[in-house]
């Protein structure tokens, strides 16, 4: 069965980042819950040839494998309509080459289309860490010694080892992505625990929400590393509101990835003096 700690994680994320979304979240109605057509790949997926079994998927020690192959580069992507209509984007983006030492993250986040707190990056090189955040008109910069693991952070994102736990998680054959072979797996059935991680937009309703379709992807490569993640659902509140949430997971370059310095690193050293 799923794990509690990682549904909880879920949660807690999506609380986080939707931004909007508060306690008090409706109850879920699973009845209309029906198996439905997995979301397709992001870009550099092709499908597949292949006919599914039921074997659930081999996945390893992300972290100890991206750490032996030295580099690798991870997206995360949010979305989500709340009861009230407002929808919140959340956006991380990692680069990492760990034999470099050299890192850069990017976070950016949106309300209805508007950035509410502008984009705050850190890049890592020669053992400093700089830091530019805030909007455009009004950037500041920091920095300080000492270098910023984010291995743990990045693959944290990823939700691949709670779902495939899970005995409805099924392989659909194989494809491609980012130039790799991988197994595709979907979630044929969507059980009341997984549903309520994907209704915390429905917080604030006092209405019964009817999920009415949800959705869960996973690309498993060889080596057994997630490479992709499309998790999605749409539901209705008693009072006809429509929310919704969706999120997606990138795992490319995997020990192909360079970081160069980011073109704000001129200024940002001439802030803070280096």
């Amino acid at each position: 069965m799923t794990s509690r700690r990682a549904l909880t994680l879920l949660v807690v994320v999506l609380t986080v980042t939707a931004g909007c979304l508060g306690g008090g979240g409706a109850a879920v109605d699973t009845a209309g819950a029906a198996d439905a057509p997995a979301t397709e790949p992001g870009e550099g997926a092709v499908a597949g040839q292949t006919d599914g079994d039921d074997s659930t998927p081999d996945l390893t020690d992300p972290e100890a494998a991206l750490r032996e192959a030295g580099s690798f580069r991870v997206t995360w992507q949010y979305a989500g309509v709340d009861t009230s209509g407002v929808r919140s984007e959340v956006n991380h983006e990692y680069a990492v080459d760990l034999r470099a030492e050299r890192s850069l993250t990017v976070t950016s986040s949106t309300r209805d289309g508007r950035s509410d707190g502008g984009t705050s990056e850190q890049f890592v090189s020669d053992g400093i860490t700089y830091v530019r955040s805030g909007p455009s008109d009004a950037t500041t910069y920091a920095s300080y010694p000492g270098t910023a693991d984010v291995v743990g952070t990045a693959i944290a994102l990823s939700q691949a080892r709670a779902y495939g736990a899970d005995e409805d998680l099924t392989a659909r054959g194989t494809e491609r992505f980012d130039g790799v072979s991988v197994t595709r797996f979907e979630l044929s059935e969507a059980s009341s625990p997984l549903i309520r991680a994907g209704s915390v937009s429905t917080a604030g309703s006092s209405g019964v929400v009817e999920i009415t379709d949800f959705r869960y992807v996973v690309l498993v490569d060889a080596n057994g590393l997630s490479r992709y993640e499309s998790w999605s659902f749409t539901g209705r509140t008693t009072e006809g509101e429509t929310v919704s949430g969706e999120w997606e997971y990138t795992l490319t370059g995997v020990g192909s990835t360079t970081v160069e310095d980011p073109e704000w690193l001129a200024a940002a050293r001439e802030a803070v003096g280096r």
